[in-house]
């Protein structure tokens, strides 16, 4: 399950440092977006409360700056949980250059109760389609 966003979210003012650089905070901003609407492409997650980050890695690869403009995911689900999913994510510069990589957990989460939930059985068959293992997983 593999993807990058054919749409880009534009750099802002406020993503920038006093010298011009994205702050490496704003990486995971930009790439919270760019998941949460891949999230609801691929597995229907159109509620950004239908889930929550319990886990970050990241690698820095290459400075962002202004001067890129714009920037776009690509994600692939690791493996997927009884209620979590381990996602693969790189954020990539409009000149296409590999910006940061990170490895994100998040759990499946009821709206309405707060309260974790398994997955779906469609939320299972997207994953199980496009090659990642599901159920044996930890959460």
């Amino acid at each position: 399950m593999t993807g990058t966003r054919s749409d880009s979210v534009a750099l802002r003012f406020r993503d920038l440092d006093a010298f011009g650089h994205v702050y490496h905070a704003e990486y995971l901003t930009l790439l919270d977006e760019l998941r949460t609407a891949w999230f609801g492409d691929v597995l229907g997650l159109d509620d950004p409360q239908s889930y929550v980050v319990v886990r970050v890695e990241i690698d820095y690869v290459s400075s962002l700056t202004g001067d890129d403009g714009s920037v776009r995911g690509q994600f692939a689900v690791e493996s997927a949980g009884t209620t979590s999913l381990t996602v693969r994510e790189s954020l990539l510069a409009g000149d296409g250059r590999e910006v940061a990589r990170t490895r994100v957990v998040v759990v499946l989460r009821d709206p309405r109760t707060g309260a974790s939930r398994a997955l779906s059985d469609r939320e299972l068959a997207s994953c199980a389609a496009h090659g990642v293992s599901t159920g044996g997983g930890t959460a």
